[in-house]
């Protein structure tokens, strides 16, 4: 027994020292790989950022439609480089991607192919319809797109998306304008714009006016730029554009042009559109019914006027 007993203590050092080498040999840890499917979606973005910035979405949302009822089968998200595609069965459809993009351009009415619209907000149904001005938001659309059925040994499919604005960028320039620097707000009005664009066909429906909003102001140059985005305008009929602006002293300054010449000029790719606005601004007098308040431009309600 106590032989026995020697015999174990003098072994246990020599254990314990081969332990670590035990664990090494014994657990491995082998990374788990996912199984890569033979279908896969890419993602091919034109961009159109003549005047308005436009950035690739970080997520893109993808609707598989039937391609004769359309109404929607699935839907699935996915970073702009693209990726794999499973649990799809073979055949035709109907498909739209579309950024998930936070702005002025709603996707709306997502389940059905035949209603699916590029929209924005609606600020003034009568006596004209008046929306806010769009954004840029990437959109795709392929009708039909084939499934084709794979086997092993098949090459594998890639389903190419191409990716474009609904949008047309413009820029409107305001020349004439004394005081510049004491422009309060500005509002451009476009009469003979498209209201909506259907998604399916990739086609503008109903006209109405658009309400602009951005601009920036070049003091030194004396000039006032507008950029602005649109569903598209109409062939037919004046395009009228009415520009407002309130100054510092809260009085309103507003002319209408017919801009119709401009904007229908085959040789204005730059859609541009210049307006000479012969106004002089003029800033917030000091008196003793209106006293002095620090930071009054910055805290004084604006009014838009429509």
């Amino acid at each position: 027994m106590r032989l026995r007993f020697v015999v174990f203590i003098l072994a246990a050092p020599l254990v314990l020292l081969c332990l670590p080498f035990l664990f090494l040999v014994s657990c491995t840890r082998d990374p788990i790989y996912d199984e890569v499917s033979q279908y896969r979606i890419s993602f091919d973005m034109d961009r159109n950022d003549l005047y308005c910035q436009e950035k690739d979405p970080e997520l893109i949302q993808v609707v598989f439609y039937d391609i004769q009822s359309g109404k929607k089968i699935r839907e699935l998200y996915m970073g702009p480089e693209g990726g794999y595609l499973y649990d799809i069965q073979p055949g035709d459809y109907a498909i739209v991607a579309f950024g998930m993009d936070a702005g002025r351009t709603d996707i709306e009415y997502t389940k059905d192919l035949n209603l699916l619209r590029a929209q924005t907000k609606v600020l003034q149904k009568s006596p004209e319809k008046i929306i806010n001005s769009p954004q840029h938001r990437l959109v795709g659309t392929v009708i039909p797109a084939t499934i084709p059925y794979l086997s092993e040994a098949d090459e594998p499919c890639v389903l190419n998306i191409p990716m474009s604005s609904p949008c047309d960028s413009w820029k409107v320039t305001v020349t004439g304008i004394k005081g510049l620097q004491f422009a309060s707000s500005v509002n451009l009005y476009l009469s003979n714009q498209v209201c909506e664009v259907s998604l399916k066909e990739m086609k503008g429906e109903g006209l109405c006016s658009i309400n602009v909003k951005d601009y920036q102001i070049s003091a030194l140059e004396g000039l006032l730029e507008i950029p602005f985005c649109t569903f598209g305008m109409s062939p037919e009929g004046p395009i009228t554009a009415r520009l407002v602006i309130e100054a510092q002293d809260r009085q309103f300054h507003s002319q209408a042009y017919d801009v119709s010449s401009q904007v229908r000029d085959p040789g204005n790719t730059q859609h541009s559109i210049i307006l000479d606005f012969q106004t002089e601004l003029l800033p917030l007098v000091q008196g003793g019914l209106d006293p002095q308040a620090d930071e009054w431009d910055e805290h004084r309600e604006h009014i838009d006027v429509l």
